[in-house]
């Protein structure tokens, strides 16, 4: 045989033993990559989970305060409803009084009884 043969093979063989070494390295890391991807696939998951909840929670928030809103706006609704009641009940009373006064006044002209202030 050939020196430079044995050389050769000896080269090939090394060079192999390099490549399996290095599969094996690269086999490990990207086991420990998987794992690792696997725990964050769960945490995403969980997370995924938990945002669901919440925005299911906000969802329901936003229902109850459209209902606090509606029933908000038919209070305000009554309220001016009443505020414009009581106005006209007070101009009325003014509209009255105004009246006695003025048919107290000929009163007093008609009699002569002074009233008071």
């Amino acid at each position: 045989m050939d020196a430079s043969n044995d050389e050769q093979t000896q080269l090939l063989r090394n060079i192999w033993s390099q490549l399996v070494a290095t599969d094996r390295n690269l086999s490990g890391r990207i086991d420990g990559l998987s794992g690792r991807i696997d725990v964050l696939t769960e945490r995403v998951d969980v997370l995924t989970g938990r945002v669901d909840v919440l925005t299911e929670r906000m969802d329901v928030l936003a229902e109850r305060m459209d209902v606090l809103a509606e029933r908000v706006d038919a209070i305000e609704s009554r309220m001016l409803d009443n505020f414009g009641r009581v106005q006209r009940n007070f101009e009325r009373v003014h509209r009255r009084l105004d009246h006695m006064d003025l048919r107290l006044e000929q009163l007093d002209l008609h009699i002569g009884i002074p009233l008071p202030d």
